[in-house]
């Protein structure tokens, strides 16, 4: 009896040390496989502006190197907003690749004076107006005929009729008119090749060569030209190519 109960006290403490041992090996375990997700989603999507690559490359390196985690300038939070950045990027240019393989691209569903770059000025625009995004920048279904894809080459913010729109950059007025499509219309020259396109105005209070300032009220929300109702159809043209006004403006 004796014998058997101090096999079993052995085993209990034989189990418990394996447990301890265990636990201790945990976060390394832990450490290992978010490592090689890391590394393995840096190393795919590996290119030469590749944001997550070189966070890993350098920043992950030196978490290892510091005494402390505290010490460290490795963040998770900025690695996870490269990598989604990467990846969106990743995205667009397999879409564009597959479009134009399809033969719809510079004349199908990827105008040619679109870019999929994503354009962020020194300083962030001014947003326009204020109203509710109803189409963003890109593919869609076309508000006229549901059975069929577009390229929506702006941004569409619904507003009541006579809300105030604002220059969203410094600039010139280049350009104001109308037309089918885009109703009454203002165009900004700015400097540095960026150009901004505001349509479907209901009255325009600028004209051609007029020195504009950011924040500069320049017309009314309408529903001018082919609208399916009031809103500010905008663009944000960069060296001749629409962009996503969502990076362009805060």
């Amino acid at each position: 009896m004796e014998k058997n109960n101090t096999d079993k006290t052995v085993k209990t403490v034989c189990k418990k040390r394996k447990l301890k041992g265990r636990y201790n090996n945990l976060y390394l375990y832990i450490q290992i496989i978010v490592t090689t997700i890391f590394v393995l989603s840096a190393v795919i999507l590996k290119s030469n502006d590749n944001h997550a690559f070189y966070t890993i490359k350098e920043d992950y390196t030196e978490f290892f190197t510091t005494e402390t985690v505290a010490d460290s300038k490795f963040s998770y939070n900025s690695f996870f907003e490269n990598l989604v950045q990467d990846i969106e990027e990743k995205y667009h240019s397999f879409v564009q690749v597959v479009s134009n393989f399809r033969g719809k691209g510079k004349s199908g569903l990827y105008p040619s004076n679109v870019s999929m770059e994503k354009y962020i000025p020194q300083q962030k625009g001014t947003i326009p107006v204020n109203g509710i995004v109803t189409s963003e920048f890109g593919i869609r279904k076309d508000p006229f005929n549901k059975k069929k894809k577009d390229f929506h080459t702006g941004m569409d913010i619904a507003a009541a009729k006579g809300t105030y729109i604002k220059a969203a950059f410094d600039g010139t007025v280049s350009e104001t008119g109308k037309n089918d499509i885009a109703g009454n219309y203002v165009k900004i020259t700015s400097d540095n090749q960026l150009q901004t396109f505001y349509c479907h105005s209901q009255f325009i209070f600028v004209s051609n060569g007029d020195k504009i300032r950011q924040g500069q009220v320049i017309a009314t929300v309408g529903d001018t030209g082919q609208a399916t109702g009031p809103h500010l159809h905008f663009e944000v043209i960069f060296d001749g190519n629409r962009v996503n006004p969502c990076h362009a403006v805060e």
